[in-house]
């Protein structure tokens, strides 16, 4: 058996190293270069937060990338780990993928190794699946930061559910500081009363912006005045409850509609965010005292803050994979038809990342990552409701 560990982690292994060249060989990132020009912007004392479309070409020009995607919102943080690579040729890119890579696959190390059931046939399930999970992939071939902000919060849930609240806090506020997809978690820390776990996410927080401040000067702080997204958009990788709506409830190129009422459609993915945040509040129980199994309610605001947030993209469904490792630690429990709803959620997640341009036309396959976090969102609620029954 531990031939046949050591053999799933060689395939993953084996993936993130033909994936790294294969995306270095052939293509060119559009994100990771943002996260380089913000850097080089904040190292000259530019207001990168209120740069124009004229600002990014004048970066992109001075480091040499013609394929970017501004603007950056992301805190300085983010764009400190690029600044030792802008000397670097290609300016760090290969680095940065390289970097990247390896946090996605120490992810699927961490997840396989965390949350209860340790048997080697557990690891080794929970190891391919969240190693094979798709949106790490696309965030590689974006040079996106997800897979380091994903194994920051699973190392922060692990080391919480051990009762060490204040290392693991540490870890979730630097992962914030990289880029704000466990929003959700803090709210669960609140909510629970972990004092000595949101101590540590301030710390955290406090370490991320004192290292940028010291490198950029006051230009980092303009993150506090940096606009974010309030609404969906009809854009495939748009995945989320308030882009559902409006591909649905608005004309756009990608798919049929059943109405093209905006404002209603905006309102009504609203709705069902609400509504979804509601169930999941309820569904923790009342405020008070730490409960145990961590992870699960962890896991499932992870899961909830995807499907509501409406500046969800499907690359920062990296954050899926803790539900999914979660679910598949606890899978020994249960019976066929509840392993037939997980592969189709896990499922409909993976194939809209290799296939959604074929679905454009198909307004019903356009939404299947949404469909298959919120299965995945449903399966998570099942587990709370156990815990709560046991």
């Amino acid at each position: 058996m531990k031939r046949i560990e050591l053999l799933g982690l060689f395939l993953v292994a084996l993936l993130y190293v033909a994936a790294t060249v294969w995306i270095l060989t052939g293509h060119a990132p559009i994100d990771y270069p943002a996260y380089a020009m913000a850097a080089w912007g904040f190292h000259r004392g530019e207001a990168v937060y209120r740069w124009e479309e004229d600002d990014y070409a004048r970066a992109a020009a001075a480091l040499g990338f013609s394929h970017y995607a501004p603007p950056y919102r992301y805190p300085p943080f983010t764009a400190l780990w690029t600044l030792p690579l802008l000397g670097l040729p290609d300016r760090g890119v290969g680095i940065w993928i390289a970097l990247q890579a390896a946090c996605a696959l120490l992810t699927a190390e961490t997840l396989a190794r965390s949350f209860g059931d340790s048997k080697p046939t557990t690891r080794l399930l929970v190891r391919l699946g969240v190693g094979f999970f798709t949106p790490f992939l696309t965030s590689l071939y974006a040079g996106q930061v997800n897979p380091m902000v994903t194994l920051l919060i699973a190392l922060a849930i692990r080391l919480i559910g051990q009762g060490q609240e204040g290392r693991g806090g540490v870890l979730l506020g630097l992962s914030l500081m990289l880029k704000p997809l466990a929003l959700g978690i803090v709210g669960l820390l609140l909510w629970e009363g972990r004092w000595k776990a949101l101590a540590g996410l301030l710390l955290g927080i406090t370490l991320a912006l004192g290292m940028s401040v010291l490198a950029f000067g006051a230009p980092a702080m303009g993150f506090l005045h940096a606009s974010l997204p309030i609404t969906g958009s009809a854009y495939p990788p748009a995945q989320n409850l308030p882009s559902l709506a409006i591909r649905w409830g608005t004309h756009h190129p990608y798919g049929f509609a059943l109405a093209d009422a905006p404002t209603m459609a905006r309102w009504a993915g609203l709705a069902l965010s609400g509504l979804l945040i509601l169930l999941t509040l309820i569904g923790w129980g009342r405020p008070g005292a730490p409960r145990p199994l961590f992870e699960v309610r962890a896991a499932w605001a992870l899961t909830a803050t995807f499907l509501a947030n409406p500046g969800t993209w499907y690359h920062h469904g990296t954050v899926l994979s803790v539900g999914l490792a979660v679910l598949l630690h606890r899978a020994s429990r249960h019976s066929r038809i509840w392993w037939a709803a997980l592969a189709t959620s896990a499922g409909a997640i993976a194939l809209w990342g290799w296939a959604w341009h074929a679905f454009v036309g198909w307004t019903p396959l356009l939404d299947l990552a949404t469909l298959g976090a919120l299965g995945l969102w449903i399966l998570l609620a099942r587990e709370r409701g156990n815990e709560r029954a046991t």
